[in-house]
């Protein structure tokens, strides 16, 4: 699924008390229950895995005001985690525009959901498969992900749509809603899209790749 200048790291989140690497990454989680912490510290773990493979050196990622990761300068990276895994994505700026990953199990989307995010396009192909609306919603989550940092947007559901490719695992963007910014309609119908099924998992991975000078 990967491009191999892009890191990836994926581990399992227990109910054993996981402790913070970087005391001051948790500050806004004083309060949380044991499960959000332990996500939050698994996932932190995650991204400093892929970011050992891309050889950038451990590092405190603090929470933005969003709540979004503050990668390192020169980074773009992405976390996503669904019951008890957790995944993350990183690569260098300069090979890539944007990067966005997200998880999902496929039993937990309830159909009131699925027929929320899909656009009119994408209803032949999920019909009642509640796997394959997982996986539309999945696609979806990675581009907001991916595109969040430089453009911001907050996307409707339906502002996007798939055509699924089942014997490549990969999507293709057949629809951008208008209001979208002019430049991001133009990187999403450029992005690529991969997906797997594994387990009772779905995961989706979203980049761009940087564009060099001409």
């Amino acid at each position: 699924m990967l491009p191999s200048e892009v890191g990836a790291f994926s581990d399992q989140i227990t109910d054993r008390e996981e402790l913070f690497e970087y005391p001051e990454e948790g500050k806004h989680l004083s309060k949380a229950v044991p499960k959000r912490r332990n996500e939050f510290i698994v996932g932190r773990r995650c991204a400093r895995a892929a970011l050992a493979q891309i050889d950038v050196e451990p590092c405190v990622l603090l929470s933005g005001e969003d709540r979004v990761p503050e990668w390192p300068v020169g980074v773009l990276g992405s976390i996503s985690h669904s019951m008890r895994l957790c995944c993350a994505v990183a690569a260098h700026s300069n090979t890539a525009a944007c990067l966005g990953v997200d998880l999902e199990t496929t039993t937990r989307i309830s159909s009131g959901v699925i027929e929320r995010v899909l656009h009119p396009l994408e209803a032949d192909f999920v019909g009642d498969n509640q796997a394959h609306g997982s996986l539309i919603f999945s696609a979806k989550e990675a581009f907001f992900k991916a595109q969040f940092p430089t453009w911001g947007a907050w996307p409707n559901f339906d502002d996007l749509a798939f055509q699924v490719d089942t014997t490549t695992g990969q999507l293709e963007v057949i629809h951008v809603a208008a209001n979208l910014p002019p430049d991001l309609r133009s990187a999403a119908e450029r992005m690529q899209f991969r997906y797997a099924f594994f387990d009772d998992y779905v995961l989706t991975l979203c980049w761009l790749n940087k564009e060099l000078p001409s």
